[in-house]
């Protein structure tokens, strides 16, 4: 006996239909928990709140003011200790290459606004030095 006719005396049929079942739900639940993996991490990376922390989350909160780029004192007090780093007349990328180095907000524009604050002077040939702004002097 060979062929269809020996699969169908050993059973061979119920043996793979049965197999490609178990195949398929194995895979349809592994789907399933793939699928839902994320609200059980999520319960593991926030502990339970206690009552204490859920009394005070009550209260409103003043939203955190964002930190503008164009706020002079603010831009400034980022910058001069980079400033600080680099000879008294330095190269413009050099000071952003810093700006970058310690995850600066804003590089690009934060300099364009110590530039036109007159914070930066150009010296000619790329080459600029600190003064400090006409506000932080009088």
């Amino acid at each position: 006996m060979i062929g269809f006719e020996a699969i169908a005396h050993h059973n061979g049929w119920a043996a793979a239909a049965t197999g490609a079942c178990i195949v398929f739900a194995g895979l349809a639940t592994l789907s399933l928990i793939i699928s839902q993996l994320h609200k059980f991490i999520a319960l593991l990376d926030r502990p339970p709140k206690s009552k204490v922390e859920v009394m005070a989350d009550d209260k409103p909160q003043a939203p955190p003011q964002p930190q503008c780029p164009l706020n002079l004192d603010l831009t400034v007090s980022r910058f001069e200790p980079l400033i600080d780093e680099l000879d008294p007349e330095f190269d413009l990328a050099d000071l952003y290459v810093l700006a970058k180095k310690y995850h600066l907000p804003h590089p690009h524009l934060s300099i364009r606004c110590l530039l036109d604050s007159g914070a930066l002077q150009p010296l000619g040939d790329g080459i600029f030095r600190f003064a400090k702004p006409e506000a932080d002097q009088q």
